[in-house]
């Protein structure tokens, strides 16, 4: 599994100063600017449109989250900093929100990664099918250039343990048997995010903990 993150410069130029504040409180201050800035910056790097209730709730945890780590543990943002600036140049770390939305989601995709590297199992997966309403994907006998029919494989334990093996060597020969018979499972980007991102929920989730503990030494605020 690749974790990509693909930040798109906003152009921007107004004056947070200037802008309404939507939240202000311990020292944590939104504008709506960055509410605005954060949700297209969501869009651009996830595919998916966030709500505003929840965009502000990430404001809000990704600036209390940098601001501790600011004063308790300034070497590991340096570092961050650093490969942030090599990654993606001076422009878009000058951007606060841009900055910190890459900060953050270095910090947390690290446990994400490491998790899915060590622990995450065939059962992890099974279960993150089971909760779909529907899996219904094209099936093919000729490498996926004419399809056959469409079918929900939620519960194909054949090609859950493929799509397994897939994620885990980062190859992409999705097969499939039905009553005996061999299909290539053809599963455009879209779908292939959808499973990602599931699995990605999947693993927030379990290593929550850990991440708090991380973060602020504790299990929550």
């Amino acid at each position: 599994m690749v974790f990509k993150l693909l930040i798109i410069l906003i152009t921007i130029n107004l004056n947070h100063a200037y802008s309404n504040i939507i939240y202000d409180k311990n020292e944590i201050i939104v504008s709506e600017i960055e509410l605005s800035e954060y949700l297209e910056l969501y869009k651009d790097n996830y595919n998916l449109n966030l709500g505003e209730y929840q965009a502000l709730k990430n404001i809000v945890l990704i600036k209390k989250t940098i601001n501790y780590l600011n004063q308790n543990n300034p070497n590991y943002i340096n570092q961050l900093d650093l490969s942030i600036k090599s990654q993606y140049g001076d422009e878009i770390y000058k951007n606060a929100l841009q900055r910190d939305f890459i900060r953050f989601f270095k910090i947390r995709n690290e446990f994400i990664t490491e998790y899915f590297k060590n622990e995450f199992n065939i059962n992890d997966l099974k279960l993150i099918f089971l909760e779909l309403d529907e899996f219904k994907v094209p099936i093919s006998k000729n490498n996926c250039l004419t399809i056959e029919r469409l079918i929900d494989l939620r519960s194909n334990q054949i090609f859950i343990n493929n799509l397994y093996n897939n994620l885990k060597t980062n190859s992409q020969n999705l097969i499939t048997e039905i009553n005996n018979e061999k299909f290539n499972v053809c599963l455009t980007n879209e779908t292939l995010k959808i499973i990602e991102n599931s699995i990605i929920k999947n693993i927030e989730k379990k290593t929550e903990n850990e991440f708090n503990k991380f973060i602020y030494g504790k299990n929550n605020w």
